[in-house]
């Protein structure tokens, strides 16, 4: 039987049952050095209820459950902008929670390839891509794909397009053994499949067309998700693994003739009279300096044709080898008579259209689109995900903006939502107060439609400043302005408060955190000590509210 909650049960035990005081420490009550942070009012770290905290009976409940009698799944969502992307706070207090307690995880929950949308990957796992990926996100003015909860989605045309999540990358010891994945994405025609590559084997998945998603049962726990993508037709797959193969060995070749042609240009400038040596047709196919797969070498090793020099993209296409080798032959010809080898690029190694196949073209272009991956166990436990983009605010989560939020959080009801989003909305000239708890209303609606029993947690925003010239920057009195907004809000929605912006000093506060090495200099976002910090208040705060119920449980009988 897993280990949950030990500490607390002995702890909480001692509440109710009267048990001697010589106890361990309880989960929560660890000791944050406050002496040098003055400016930190420490008593304001709790979580408000400005109308009681009976909605977060059934919250409390779950968690009852789950520790006393070790049932359950309890699944918390932390939702904002830039600071939840970076995953800092909210990793922090997921790892308190499962590091404090072991076998307490259920699940990463939500994760994503953000490196394949050329943004920042969370901090707390690692994401790598290959092939080409166009990107979609809530923040953008026009947005090509249906959205979902994460507010971002990649989409590939490319048939070489991988993808892989290192759960453990930054961990220094295994934290994380996933046994089920659903995949959520879409191809526009069901003519592409995701596949979940486990150690040698593909792993098809079960698709869900209602939810546009599959589901994969891993053979084993894994902590390293690898997707690849199959064409549906048994033909238009063979042509695009020949195309795959043919590109990955013909740009060995054009990187070996590179190789060579950089050697025979230097043996010409030195005896200048002696004409280029001529390379057999055959030489550059067996050249031994060529890579096995010269497409993962150096700072290319994504697989991204974007990162290959003009003259190798254009080789990488061509599909026989006489058009390969009149390339090759006209940038050694170029070389030789110290001449610019662009010329010859254009001339002889653009392919002409009959040089890639039209089946080949037509078979590459199926597109699959990606909006997320849910990661899951059967264990009992929590899992805790955290939503975020750089730069979202509350209108960035409407419907007209991601429509698949309600069907994809179907498949992850949480029991808490953390709403963390507003430092954006806020941080303008003229702030509307109304129309920003207009707004949250309507995101509110939208997660109680899912989850009507969610307990709710309004995070208000932290104190930052404005920038007026290029280093002078001015107190921003909107900061305090939101923070009563989120107090209206969780009196409306009966929900609660975790008042950072007066926990960390109120207005001119981040100053004093910029200057005690917590904030950054652009006075509105935090360093990693900042934002560790703070996971560690919420944490504490969190369970402090959790044990004031289980103090007011009825006794147990001995």
């Amino acid at each position: 039987m897993i280990r949950i909650f030990f500490t607390l049960l002995i702890v909480l035990a001692g509440f109710t049952c009267g048990f001697s005081k010589d106890l361990p420490i309880a989960p929560g009550s660890y000791h944050i050095d406050f002496s040098k942070y003055s400016f930190i009012d420490s008593t304001l770290n709790v979580i408000q209820f400005p109308k009681g905290n009976a909605s977060f009976e059934p919250f409390f409940k779950k968690l009852d459950t789950l520790v006393f009698e070790n049932r359950g799944q309890v699944k918390i969502l932390h939702i904002g902008g830039s600071h939840l992307q970076a995953d800092v706070i909210s990793g922090r207090i997921r790892e308190h929670l499962i590091k404090e307690y072991p076998g307490a995880s259920a699940g990463r929950g939500f994760v994503f390839p953000y490196s394949a949308a050329k943004t920042n990957t969370p901090s707390t796992y690692g994401s790598a891509y290959k092939g080409i990926w166009n990107r979609n996100r809530n923040i953008q003015k026009e947005i090509t794909r249906p959205l979902g909860l994460l507010g971002i989605a990649v989409s590939t045309s490319d048939p070489r397009a991988e993808i892989s999540i290192l759960l453990d990358k930054y961990n220094s010891e295994p934290m994380w053994g996933e046994t089920r994945l659903r995949l959520f994405g879409y191809s526009d025609n069901n003519d592409v499949v995701p596949v979940l590559r486990v150690d040698t084997t593909d792993i098809y998945g079960v698709q869900d067309t209602a939810s546009q998603s599959y589901v994969f049962t891993c053979p084993r726990p894994i902590d390293t998700i690898q997707i690849q993508f199959r064409w549906m037709d048994s033909l238009q797959q063979a042509a695009i693994a020949k195309f795959i193969t043919d590109s990955l060995y013909q740009d060995s070749i054009a990187r070996a003739s590179a190789d060579t042609t950089q050697k025979d240009s230097a043996i010409a400038s030195s005896a200048s009279a002696q004409p280029a040596a001529n390379v057999p047709a055959n030489v550059a196919l067996i050249a031994p300096d060529a890579p096995s797969d010269s497409m993962f070498q150096g700072d290319c090793d994504l697989l991204d044709t974007a990162c290959m020099a003009k003259a190798e993209t254009v080789a990488a296409s061509m599909s026989n080898s006489e058009g390969l080798r009149k390339c090759s032959d006209a940038i050694q010809a170029a070389a030789a008579a110290n001449e610019d080898s662009s010329n010859a690029v254009n001339v002889h190694c653009i392919p002409d259209d009959e040089i890639i196949p039209d089946s080949v073209k037509k078979n590459a272009r199926p597109n699959f689109t990606l909006t997320g991956i849910l990661t899951e166990t059967d264990n009992p436990g929590i899992t805790y995900t955290g939503v975020g983009i750089n730069g979202a605010r509350v209108h960035d989560y409407f419907e007209e903006v991601c429509p698949l939020l309600e069907r994809q959080m179907e498949f992850y009801k949480p029991d808490l939502v953390i709403f963390a989003i507003g430092i954006n909305d806020a941080n303008v000239e003229h702030f509307n107060d109304k129309l920003f708890i207009e707004e949250y209303g309507k995101l509110l609606a939208r997660i109680k439609r899912v989850s009507p029993n969610a307990a709710v947690i309004f995070e208000t925003n932290n104190d930052m400043y404005r920038k007026v010239k290029k280093k002078r920057y001015v107190q921003h009195p909107n900061g305090d302005v939101a923070r009563k907004a989120f107090f209206t809000l969780a009196e409306k929605y009966k929900a609660g408060v975790w008042d950072k912006f007066s926990l960390m000093g109120g207005l001119g506060s981040m100053s004093k955190w910029e200057k005690a090495d917590l904030a950054k200099s652009d006075k509105v976002h935090f360093k990693l000590a900042g934002y560790n910090l703070l996971g560690d208040l919420f944490y504490k705060a969190l369970i402090n509210a959790y044990q004031e119920h289980i103090a007011n449980l009825p006794a147990q009988e001995p």
